[in-house]
C-alpha cells in the first residue's frame, strides 16, 4: 500500500467522490480511480460503495478512514515541526566548551534571535570534545587549538593574553607586573598536561635560563583560582577566565605574549543544516576582543 494510495481514498471518503477528490488532490479523475482500485484488488476488498449520487463506505472502508485520518495529522503535524524548525522557531544545539565564558556572549545574542530554540552547553578538554564532535554527540566544540582536519569548519572566537593571579597575601601581590622569571622562580599552581594554558607556560619556561622553583598541578580553572587563594603559589589564567574575587590579585606577564585563542569548531558536512549555519553567522557577527 502506498501512501498516496491511503490519502487519495480518504480524499474520496471526505468529500463524497471521485471528481471532488481529484479537485482537492489536484490530480486527475482517471487517476483517484486507479489508486482506489489498486487498493481494492491489492488487498482483495470493497472499500467503497459507488451509486449514481454518493459514495458510501463499507464497514472496513469505514475503519480504514478512522487510520487514514490518523495518518493525515501525522503528516500535517510532521510538516509543521519540520516548517518550524526550518524557520528556527523550534530546534536544540548542544555545545561542548573547554571553557564556556568564551561562548557565553554569542549564546546570548543567539537566544535573543532565536529565543525558542533550546540551547546545552558541556565542558570538557579539546581532545574528548573534537571526539564528542565526531561521534555527532555534540554540535560545536569550543576549543584552544583550530584542529587541521578538512572535515571541520573553525571560527576564532576569542583572542586573549595569559595573567598572573596571586592571593592578596603574597608579595607579589603588590606589583603591577612581573617577568616570566620570576613567576619561575615563585611557587606555582599549573594547569593540568595537555590544557593549553599549561602548554604556553611550558612553552615560554623552556626558553628561559631559570629553573622552576617548584609547582603544584591542578585540573581545571577553578581548581587554579581555589588554590591560589589557599596560598599554594601562583597561577595563571587568560583574560577572558578573570573573575572577581576579593581573596585574589591579577599581575600582568610583561614578557609573555603569546595569546590564548579559542576556536569554534563544527563538522564540515553540517554547516548546511539551519541551526548550525545560523549560529556560526552570529560568530562572525560578534566583535572578537
Amino acid at each position: 500500500m502506498r501512501f498516496s494510495q491511503l490519502k487519495t481514498f480518504h480524499a474520496v471518503a471526505r468529500w463524497g467522490g471521485f471528481s471532488n477528490a481529484a479537485e482537492k488532490l489536484n490530480i486527475s479523475q482517471p487517476a483517484v480511480s486507479d489508486h482506489i482500485k489498486n487498493l481494492e484488488e491489492n488487498y482483495g476488498l470493497q472499500l467503497l460503495v459507488r451509486n449514481s449520487k454518493k459514495v458510501q463506505l463499507t464497514e472496513i472502508g469505514r475503519k480504514l478512514y478512522v487510520l487514514a485520518e490518523k495518518m493525515l495529522e501525522a503528516e500535517l503535524a510532521a510538516k509543521d515541526l519540520l516548517k518550524r524548525a526550518s524557520d528556527l522557531k523550534e530546534g536544540y544545539l548542544t555545545i561542548g566548551a573547554d571553557a564556556a565564558v568564551h561562548i557565553l556572549p554569542v549564546l546570548s545574542k543567539f537566544r535573543t534571535k532565536y529565543p525558542n530554540v533550546k540551547l546545552s552547553v558541556t565542558t570538557g578538554n579539546s581532545k574528548s570534545l573534537i571526539a564528542k564532535l565526531e561521534r555527532l554527540e555534540i554540535d560545536f566544540a569550543v576549543v584552544a587549538t583550530d584542529p587541521s582536519s578538512k572535515s571541520f569548519v573553525s571560527s576564532l572566537l576569542s583572542q586573549n593574553k595569559l595573567v598572573a593571579i596571586c592571593s592578596k597575601e603574597n608579595a607579589l601581590a603588590k606589583q603591577g607586573s612581573v617577568s616570566l622569571d620570576q613567576l619561575i622562580q615563585s611557587p606555582l599552581v599549573l594547569r593540568e598536561k595537555g590544557s593549553h594554558t599549561r602548554t604556553i607556560f611550558d612553552k615560554a619556561s623552556h626558553k628561559s635560563k631559570q629553573s622552576i622553583v617548584g609547582f603544584i598541578e591542578v585540573e581545571g580553572r577553578e581548581a587554579v583560582r581555589e588554590a591560589v587563594a589557599a596560598g599554594l603559589g601562583i597561577g595563571m589564567v587568560s583574560t577572558a577566565e578573570v573573575v572577581d574575587d576579593p581573596r585574589l590579585q591579577v599581575i600582568e606577564i610583561n614578557d609573555l605574549h603569546e595569546k590564548m585563542n579559542e576556536w569554534i569548531v563544527c563538522l564540515k558536512s553540517r554547516t548546511n543544516l539551519h541551526l548550525m549555519s545560523a549560529l556560526l553567522e552570529m560568530v562572525e557577527e560578534t566583535e572578537k576582543p
